[in-house]
């Protein structure tokens, strides 16, 4: 009687430590999810709320900004068509190795940015639409592998294409 009532009360234990472990770690998951340090939960591609307002602003913007040059022709005559002057071309090397390249562009709404990447022999390109902004638009955005080119100087080069003006910036980056 003793030995099932030891095994009994073993059992008990064993199992009371499995359902508290099992309490700790579920609680540090849910924890963790909801100060945002993992995405278990959510998907990596949903949007936040206020990611889905800020898009539908520079939407709204962007759309009033065309309505009113369209209304208003000769207020064109102010806005100066973009140049290559007009685009600002600089990468950052990220900690993962990853090279990001960002953008700022000056007079321009809407088009296509198109990025070349020589380093030696080798070439990638990557192409990306222009997002409006009301301060500046940029490039949808470029994140490079840094396996992707070899190692050298890379030469970066982002052609911008809108309303029919084609316009070129270059700039440079050694990677190891």
């Amino acid at each position: 009687m003793i030995i099932k009532s030891l095994k009994k009360s073993t059992a008990r234990k064993k199992l009371r430590v499995v359902v508290i472990i099992a309490v700790v770690i579920i609680s540090t998951l849910l924890i963790l999810e909801t100060t945002g340090v993992t995405n278990f939960i959510r998907s990596f591609n949903s949007k936040t709320t206020d990611q889905v307002v800020e898009d539908k602003t520079n939407s709204n913007n962007k759309q009033d900004f065309i309505e009113e040059n369209q209304k208003n022709p000769s207020t064109n005559d102010t806005t100066s068509e973009p140049t290559a002057d007009d685009i600002s071309l600089s990468s950052r090397r990220e900690t993962d190795g990853s090279v990001t390249i960002l953008t700022e562009l000056r007079n321009y709404s809407d088009g296509t940015c198109d990025l070349t990447i020589q380093s030696g022999t080798d070439t990638y390109t990557q192409a990306a639409a222009i997002i409006y902004q009301p301060t500046f638009s940029t490039c949808a955005g470029f994140s490079v592998p840094n396996n992707t080119v070899s190692h050298g100087t890379w030469q970066i080069t982002l052609t911008v294409t809108s309303k029919g003006n084609v316009n070129t910036a270059t700039t440079s980056m050694e990677v190891q």
